[in-house]
């Protein structure tokens, strides 16, 4: 997953007809720049259904997800992802949308179960998380990188709060590894992510399996080395992470 939704500095914003008219109060503690591109995502919110400039949606995007404190609740991402689905309504194919919002999603829903008062509407979002992702294969079924950017996506919401969910992280790599290229070098990092996966769902026989195929593409790969001595030289009832 990349957080690409880089600001850029915009100057001279022309707000076109279509956008309703209504008064945008300045904000205290902004820029000039972030003033114009907040008043434009103000517009773009207020009739988003019929926006349809994806990298315009793209940039107000980011600005939500850079100024959280407009949101409400403040940090709940609720301006970005709301913004985030109508990019991918638009364009079935934007990865870097996809595995972002999904990001956003879930981390308010780790919120949520830490502060529910402070995140009161996180419940749900892990799994919906995973329902845009599954939702999206649908138009990226011939994409590597959707399938292992997804994984990558949902891996750390598995390891470190719902390992139910690494079913969806080793289904996507998996599809991902038959999709790449002999001679492709993604192969290498997804045989390796399958490896840690599997090792750190204590399935040590096909941990060991992903190291070997790791091995047989890239033979001086340390890290496979390294976990493949371990493993194969470890007691069963023995696992490292």
């Amino acid at each position: 997953m990349r957080l690409i939704f880089s600001i850029a500095v915009v100057f001279g914003i022309v707000v076109l007809a279509h956008y309703p008219s209504f008064a945008i109060e300045k904000v205290e503690g902004i820029s000039n720049p972030d003033q114009s591109i907040y008043d434009l995502s103000e517009r773009v919110l207020q009739d988003l259904e019929w926006q349809y400039d994806t990298e315009q949606l793209r940039e107000c995007m980011g600005f939500y997800i850079d100024n959280q404190q407009f949101d409400s609740p403040q940090g709940s991402y609720n301006n970005a992802i709301r913004i985030g689905y109508q990019i991918v309504a638009i364009n079935h194919k934007d990865i870097d949308t996809y595995t972002t919002m999904a990001w956003l999603l879930w981390s308010k829903w780790v919120s949520w179960t830490k502060n529910p008062n402070r995140m009161p509407d996180g419940e749900g979002k892990a799994d919906q998380a995973v329902e845009l992702l599954n939702w999206g294969e649908k138009w990226n079924q011939k994409s590597v990188r959707f399938y292992k950017e997804s994984a990558d996506t949902i891996w750390p919401l598995a390891k470190y709060h719902r390992t139910d969910f690494y079913k969806f992280v080793i289904e996507n790599y998996r599809k991902a590894e038959l999709l790449s290229g002999a001679n492709d070098l993604s192969k290498v990092r997804i045989r390796l992510n399958l490896g840690h996966a599997y090792r750190q769902i204590r399935e040590k026989k096909t941990a060991i399996y992903w190291y070997k195929k790791v091995l047989e593409i890239a033979p001086t790969n340390e890290t496979a080395i390294r976990y493949l001595a371990h493993l194969e030289n470890e007691p069963d009832k023995k696992n490292i992470y």
